[in-house]
């Protein structure tokens, strides 16, 4: 396994976010709020910024980061099962750019995705929200349950939705960490399969090695995970998050959950409230 910095500590509490983003924007999340951005002009500017998602960004991709993409005939198994155009994907969250490695691997399509609600409200908030995210308040009860019908929607409609189950990015993370449950109870519900992926980083080599602060990437996609609809309905959630944990980390090139703990074992923690490092036990 790979570890591009073996020096970075990462949060010791799940779901914490290490970059903490300025706040620019300050919502009300109730049922006026637009969770998604659905107006003529936001459609038209979704528009134009795929155009240039197609014509630079996609090819940043494969520049920046060497980016290799497998498992690309699982999108046409999943269409094959369900025969719908609306997918549920979800993949580890290690950088920004992960959402557009997903996006690389499906050339004219792009997914819909939930943002944490600190940075839907930051300065890069409404770009995110332009290219596609649904806003997710994670303070708010009230807006969590309209997001969440904002997801159902996107699926109601045959689109594609992408969701970073782990919820909070951490910066070149080699393992896969807790997830949140609403996605597999979304999947449940739509009767919808849940396709993994998992970005895999690679030592750079030859002209990449110029590139030092970042590894190569490769996006690994699994095979489509159905829930098991004989179970009653909060086990057949929790077996389909256990199973799409399991996928994702074999994904990653690790054999079982097993090894997936003794890896985040061995990496560096700090302490949220604190900011100290955790000290390592040997």
């Amino acid at each position: 396994m790979y570890i591009h910095d073996e020096t970075i500590r990462y949060p010791d509490q799940d779901f914490h976010h290490m970059v903490l983003r300025k706040k620019k924007y300050d919502y009300v999340y109730d049922e006026k709020f637009p969770y998604r951005l659905k107006e003529p002009k936001y459609k038209i500017i979704r528009f134009l910024l795929k155009i240039a998602m197609l014509i630079l960004v996609q090819p940043l991709c494969y520049i920046r980061y060497g980016l290799i993409i497998k498992g690309k005939e699982n999108y046409k198994r999943y269409k094959k099962m369900t025969g719908r155009k609306a997918m549920i994907t979800i993949c580890n969250h290690t950088t920004e750019w992960d959402t557009l490695f997903v996006m690389t691997s499906r050339y004219f399509s792009f997914p819909e995705f939930p943002i944490w609600q600190e940075g839907a409200e930051s300065e890069s908030g409404m770009l995110y929200r332009e290219v596609g995210g649904l806003v997710m308040p994670i303070h708010s009860m009230r807006g969590t349950y309209y997001a969440y019908k904002a997801m159902e929607d996107v699926l109601k409609e045959e689109k594609w939705l992408h969701v970073f189950p782990e919820a909070a990015c951490w910066t070149f993370y080699p393992a896969i960490r807790s997830f949140k449950p609403g996605t597999f109870r979304l999947a449940y519900e739509a009767k919808l399969p849940i396709l993994p992926t998992a970005v895999v980083y690679r030592k750079p080599k030859g002209l990449y090695r110029l590139f030092k602060k970042h590894p190569n990437a490769q996006l690994n996609i699994g095979e489509p995970i159905t829930a098991d609809y004989n179970l009653p309905k909060k086990e057949a959630v929790l077996d389909l998050e256990e199973r799409a944990h399991l996928a994702m980390v074999r994904l990653l090139g690790l054999l079982d959950e097993a090894e997936n703990r003794a890896l985040i074992e061995r990496l560096p923690t700090y302490h949220v409230e604190s900011g100290e490092p955790v000290p390592v036990h040997s």
